[in-house]
């Protein structure tokens, strides 16, 4: 059995934000940077659903994703935060702001964390490549059934889904 150290994740707790609707770019820092240090790093469309259902809004259309991708930008420009874009199985090119991944400019690049609230399509895939690392310094000989399952574990999951295959076989694809 691989012996994994688990990092706890710690989520943001929930106070009201600005209306992600009309918050300025003030507000917008205020609020992502604050979910960012307690969550980061971690995928920009987690963070947007973070913060819009703190400010009150349950469902992100796209007009209103498009104004929170603006003022992620904004933010890396003035260096509040660092956007990197990771390859997912999950998205069609590195535009696409599920493939952002965003901390502070003082996170760590890559934390291997417990699962915590996220699912596991939230979890960046540099966090996955690093845990398959780590499994794969235990036992280089692990087959891929085997690496699986082992995520899993690490995890607290049981079942394989597609997703998690999927999401597996890229992160061995890219990084291995």
């Amino acid at each position: 059995m691989t012996q994994i150290t688990h990092t706890p994740f710690v989520p943001w707790t929930q106070r009201p934000t600005a209306d992600v609707r009309r918050a300025s770019q003030a507000q917008y820092m205020h609020g992502m940077t604050e979910i960012l240090a307690a969550e980061g790093p971690m995928q920009a469309l987690s963070l947007f659903q973070i913060y819009g259902k703190a400010s009150g809004v349950m469902k992100l259309a796209a007009p209103v994703r498009k104004l929170c991708e603006r003022a992620l930008l904004a933010g890396e420009k003035a260096g509040e935060l660092v956007i990197e874009r990771e390859d997912d199985s999950e998205v069609e090119g590195l535009e696409d702001s599920v493939c952002w991944i965003v901390r502070l400019p003082d996170t760590p690049r890559v934390i291997v964390r417990d699962l915590g609230n996220r699912g596991f399509a939230d979890i960046p895939m540099s966090e996955l490549a690093a845990l398959v690392l780590e499994i794969r310094t235990q036992d280089e000989f692990m087959g891929r059934e085997d690496i699986y399952r082992a995520v899993l574990d690490h995890y607290g999951l049981q079942k394989l889904t597609a997703l998690v295959r999927r999401r597996l076989d890229k992160v061995l694809e890219i990084y291995f």
